[in-house]
């Protein structure tokens, strides 16, 4: 071997050194990289859990008291009864919220959740939801509105083919956002539209609105953009990322926009931005394609009735 080829082969195995150190040094840093999402991953878990146990001991806790004050009553008066029920219901029905939201994230987490398609009272779905939110609604003095963008005849229903338990999750926790994060004796609007085979679902509130800079995060799993010591609001949130997960699962899509409301929510109102500043969160999902010879239809997200050519059965 003469000089040069001596001289081109130690060349030539420093660049592979070379290269293979950098490789190294790659890889060495995006390890560091899975290790600290790791470790932050690990962290909010931890916080959640720690978190959680507050947010079902304190309900829990509650309602065990508020149960013995009714118990220990010997003259009951009917005022202050009727008090200590609506605060039972308003605790118990807190816990069955985050609870429904708490096993919605374990199947999404497993790959559990299947998809139930059935012909979807939206209207039902909607006020059922707003019903259920009645004790929060009164106790913050909130006004709410629906607007049906959609042209149908007097008493007709509408109806969308959709997964109505998942549609009814996910409205659940845009209204309870809208609720939680809204100011005393404000407003949310509802507003639903059909589009082209798609169904439009749209929850706005009159509070500060979000901070977009961090729009990225507000989806997250365990992430609430509210946190600390000087936490103003209950939850922990998983519903927000619940929300984004199903619409995912539906192949629809979530925005969100500080926007003021005209009266009737339809419109932004620019000369109203100063009292009315507040927060829009849209989904749209289309609509899924049935067999013709499937005909499960649902109510409100619970109820299913099934005809099989003979009598129909409700489960």
């Amino acid at each position: 071997m003469t000089d040069d080829e001596l001289m081109e082969e130690l060349k030539a195995r420093f660049d592979h050194t070379k290269q293979a150190l950098h490789d190294v040094k790659m890889v060495t840093k995006k390890l560091e990289m899975v290790n600290k999402k790791l470790e932050a991953s690990e962290q909010i878990k931890s916080n959640f859990v720690s978190h959680m146990k507050n947010e079902i001991n304190n309900p829990l806790t509650s309602i065990l008291g508020l149960s013995e004050q009714l118990m220990g009553l010997e003259a009951p008066d009917g005022a202050f009864v009727s008090s200590i029920a609506a605060m039972i219901h308003s605790e118990a029905f807190n816990l069955d919220f985050q609870l429904r939201n708490i096993f919605a994230a374990a199947e999404l987490e497993a790959g559990e959740t299947e998809m139930q398609i059935s012909v979807v009272d939206v209207d039902t779905v909607i006020m059922e939801v707003v019903g259920s939110f009645e004790q929060s609604i009164r106790t913050r003095r909130l006004s709410i509105g629906y607007n049906r963008k959609v042209a149908m005849l007097a008493g007709e229903r509408l109806l969308f083919k959709t997964d109505a338990e998942k549609l009814q999750l996910l409205f659940a926790n845009l209204f309870s956002n809208a609720i939680e994060f809204n100011r005393d004796g404000g407003s949310v609007y509802v507003r639903v539209e059909l589009l082209d085979s798609q169904l439009i679902l749209a929850v706005s509130d009159t509070g500060p609105g979000v901070d977009m800079t961090r729009l990225n995060q507000m989806f997250d799993r365990f992430v609430q953009l509210d946190t600390g010591t000087t936490k103003l609001h209950r939850g922990q949130g998983l519903g927000l990322s619940i929300t984004k997960a199903i619409v995912d699962m539906l192949e629809g899509t979530i925005s969100v926009n500080n926007t003021a409301f005209s009266p009737d929510g339809t419109v932004p109102d620019a000369t109203l931005a100063e009292d009315r500043t507040g927060c829009t969160f849209s989904i749209t999902i289309p609509e899924v394609e049935m067999n013709a010879e499937a005909n499960a239809f649902s109510v409100d997200g619970n109820e299913f009735f099934f005809n099989d050519g003979k009598a129909s059965e409700t489960f």
